[in-house]
């Protein structure tokens, strides 16, 4: 399903070929974050999350995938998820039309989730400044996940 089609960048469906097409292509700050966190390989954090998640969606820049991102609910009788993302460095290309679409599809999931919420690593910078623009709240570092490095929690709530 297609849900964002503009000046050649697309967010549809993801499917298991822009897991394939990605894998390789991650971000270094991504590949630093997943492995500090889940000492997960890029493509074992993307076929985890994908699978995993309730929506995962797919922005494509001139066809090719650059971003994959979604949600995966906390628990069945949770009001919460967790939501994420991962680049590829083609989102360099089209940043500032993400970050205007970006908050559509916050919205979209606050909808269903009342709370967002995840953790990412402080030495993510533009991911942390992505996340402040968007909306999120984020707290202070803490030591997380398998290398107890410093990651901050955060999420996005719902203001109705």
């Amino acid at each position: 399903m297609v849900y964002y089609n503009k000046n050649g960048n697309v967010v549809r469906t993801t499917t298991r070929l822009d897991i394939e097409m990605m894998k390789n292509h991650l971000r270094l700050s991504d590949v630093q974050e997943v492995w500090a966190s889940h000492h997960h390989t890029p493509e074992k954090a993307l076929e985890l999350s994908f699978a995993v998640s309730e929506l995962c969606l797919t922005v494509d820049v001139k066809g090719m995938p650059a971003v994959i991102f979604g949600i995966t609910p906390q628990t069945l009788l949770d009001n919460s998820a967790t939501v994420w993302m991962l680049a590829t460095e083609k989102i360099r290309h089209i940043r500032k039309s993400f970050v205007k679409e970006c908050q559509h599809y916050i919205d979209m999931m606050l909808i269903r989730y009342p709370v967002l919420e995840n953790y990412v690593d402080a030495r993510n910078v533009e991911s942390i400044r992505w996340l402040k623009w968007c909306g999120a709240v984020i707290e202070e570092a803490k030591p997380y996940g398998v290398e107890q490095l410093p990651f901050h929690y955060f999420y996005f709530g719902r203001t109705n």
